[in-house]
């Protein structure tokens, strides 16, 4: 029985009805009709990562993207990146889009893609990921494969490099030398893992194109033991000017162990998942982006970093930090700081406060007063560039003077083509737009901005 596709949008609602055996998969006017094995094997992936909300009679997804099969049913998850019913007919820009955001998160080998090519009723976000890593990486290793010294220990007739003295202890072979010694292999743990993560890919695709390209690198690497690898050993793996080609590949590879249910163990009815979420990959695309460009977005060459520890929110009872403090994004003009924190949901225009949560206005707050910022950014997604507003900290410093610190909401434009060049530039002046407005003229000391702020809407 073919496998069929069905796609569904992160935060929409879509109503199920039981199925017959044979029939084990249809949509009609956006209801799913599931069999009882296919829902009972969602709720139990569920439980290991939750990225449904299952009810008595819908099903809804969440915060997660990517692909799960069940059987001869694949599921796969999008982002909302348009408003009202306009994701529904915008499937190619959205799954573009994503990976055109992965490709910034994880350095990913991936250049333009031609979207017209996937907006088709088959298209599966998940076969053209796989395209796309499999292409690239079948081109790198017919001309290049990664050979490395590995220690070996093997009982030899002669010897080799150095005499395991430990086991030269049989008076009755003494003609049998212990040695250990450095081999240069193509067995090292960089092909094993690429070796490993082509054979998972293989055993998950249904595109005869992906599965030839998967088949083709495994066959190459045929010399190389095919055996789990783990993410502390791919974590392990040493970049250097020989081997730097293959890094993006190992990032891919990591993603898909990270994030699949694969094992080499091999069952019945094999279940599968690759399920990325969107909060992280948001957030690790807008600071790489900015990273690459920080004289565009900010108008003058400032510092940036990603992930920076600031300090502690706290002590413990015994005097040890606790709760460490990470924003997503630190800016430094001269002797001001100002930090970014991107929130991967939608706000509303209408909402006196914008939806805004008030767990992250504590964040913010926690964030400020920790490096006496002078400003900071709630960064969103959305489809159109919006300055929803802006919130100020009032602290008063030891000469009793108050001070206003502006966190400004702002949203950034995901709804333009990105793998094209005027999308691309689009999203480049909406995320410009959004960020530049932390850069002020006017600092006071000790980091402060100058009262003269302008108040937000309805202050």
């Amino acid at each position: 029985m073919s496998r069929k596709v069905a796609t569904l949008f992160e935060y929409v609602s879509y109503r199920y009805e039981p199925a017959s055996e044979t029939d084990s998969y249809s949509t009609e006017e956006n209801v799913l009709y599931l069999t009882e094995d296919t829902l009972q094997e969602l709720e139990h992936l569920n439980r290991t990562k939750y990225f449904l909300d299952i009810g008595r009679k819908t099903l809804k997804p969440l915060n997660y993207i990517g692909v799960v099969t069940v059987g001869n049913l694949t599921i796969q998850i999008l982002p909302k990146l348009f408003k009202g019913d306009g994701y529904e007919n915008n499937k190619s820009i959205i799954a573009g889009n994503v990976l055109k955001m992965l490709s910034y998160a994880e350095s990913l080998p991936i250049t333009e893609i031609d979207t017209a090519d996937l907006d088709t009723e088959e298209f599966e976000f998940f076969e053209v990921f796989v395209w796309l890593f499999a292409k690239n990486l079948a081109e790198l290793i017919k001309s290049r494969q990664n050979r490395e010294y590995v220690a070996r220990s093997e009982d030899l007739r002669f010897i080799r490099e150095r005499i395991d003295v430990r086991r030269y202890t049989n008076p009755a072979k003494l003609h049998i030398v212990p040695c250990t010694f450095h081999e240069f292999s193509r067995d090292n743990t960089l092909n094993r893992t690429l070796k490993y993560t082509c054979h998972l890919m293989s055993r998950a695709v249904k595109s005869s194109e992906n599965f030839r390209l998967l088949k083709f690198i495994t066959n190459v690497l045929e010399p190389v033991v095919l055996a789990p690898v783990t993410l502390a050993e791919v974590d392990r793996i040493r970049f250097t000017r020989l081997n730097r080609q293959f890094e993006p590949f190992i990032r891919i590879c990591r993603i898909f162990l990270a994030h699949s249910t694969l094992t080499l163990r091999a069952s019945r009815e094999e279940t599968f998942s690759l399920l990325i979420p969107m909060e992280k990959l948001f957030e690790e695309f807008i600071a790489q982006v900015l990273l690459d460009d920080p004289a565009y977005f900010f108008g003058k060459r400032v510092e940036i970093q990603s992930q920076e520890s600031i300090g502690y929110l706290a002590e413990n009872s015994f005097g040890r930090n606790v709760f460490k403090l990470i924003p997503d994004i630190t800016v430094r003009d001269g002797g001001a700081i100002s930090v970014i924190d991107t929130k991967y949901k939608l706000l509303n225009l209408d909402d006196a406060k914008f939806d805004v949560k008030q767990p992250d206005m504590y964040q913010m707050h926690a964030y400020v007063t920790k490096i006496r910022a002078s400003s900071a950014v709630l960064l969103y997604p959305d489809t159109d560039v919006i300055e929803y507003g802006t919130f100020f900290f009032v602290h008063t410093d030891a000469d009793g003077l108050k001070h206003r610190v502006p966190l400004y909401i702002r949203s950034v434009h995901l709804s333009e083509n990105m793998n094209t060049p005027k999308g691309w530039a689009a999203f480049r002046r909406s995320l410009a737009d959004a960020v530049r407005v932390i850069i002020h003229e006017d600092i006071r000391e000790e980091g402060y901005p100058a009262l003269a702020i302008p108040k937000a809407a309805g202050q």
